[in-house]
């Protein structure tokens, strides 16, 4: 979160994309993955996620693009602090795997789902849209789609239906099942 002291930059106030009194902008969207960030570091090198591996953590409406330099950072802090930190070397798993196991992330319509599942695992990301907000875009199935194409459509089921069905602990079955 943001204190206005950080639009106090000398320039005009930026209008938003609500058109409102939000001012929801780029600076402020750039600050988004902070808490979730902290939030999941500690939760990871506190060894939550290993004493409950049955726990599900859903990150959602806080975009996805971040995931992946974290899940990296998280390894790199286990593979650098683990001699001098006796709760490390407790953990059976990298960090990174904590997360593939156990978190699920939504991914924003305009972010590259496709290349944060290929950097992350097809696991990780359900699909999210925010509507009928308007940050959720005009079309948020069509710019999944694009970003999803190269993607197998294993992963694209995973993405659809499996990976919210495994965050929520129940299977509702193939959506022609459904019909």
């Amino acid at each position: 979160m943001l204190t206005d002291a950080h639009k106090n930059n000398g320039a005009p106030r930026v209008p938003d994309f609500h058109g409102g009194s939000e001012n929801f902008t780029s600076v402020s969207y750039m600050a988004i993955p902070a808490q979730p960030s902290l939030a999941l570091s500690m939760m990871l090198l506190d060894g939550v996620l290993e004493r409950f591996p049955e726990l599900r953590v859903g990150v959602i409406e806080l975009g996805a693009s971040w995931l992946p330099g974290l899940m990296r950072q998280l390894d790199s802090a286990v593979d650098a602090f683990s001699r001098m930190e006796d709760r490390l070397r407790t953990l059976s798993l990298r960090p990174s795997e904590y997360i593939r196991r156990q978190v699920r992330v939504t991914p924003f319509p305009a972010e590259d789902a496709g290349w944060i599942m290929e950097q992350t695992d097809p696991e990780v990301c359900p699909f999210s849209s925010d509507y009928p907000h308007v940050e959720g875009g005009r079309n948020p199935l069509g710019r999944f789609e694009r970003s999803m194409g190269r993607l197998p459509v294993e992963s694209q089921e995973r993405f659809y239906r499996l990976n919210f069905e495994d965050l929520m602990g129940c299977s509702f079955g193939a959506v022609s099942e459904i019909t």
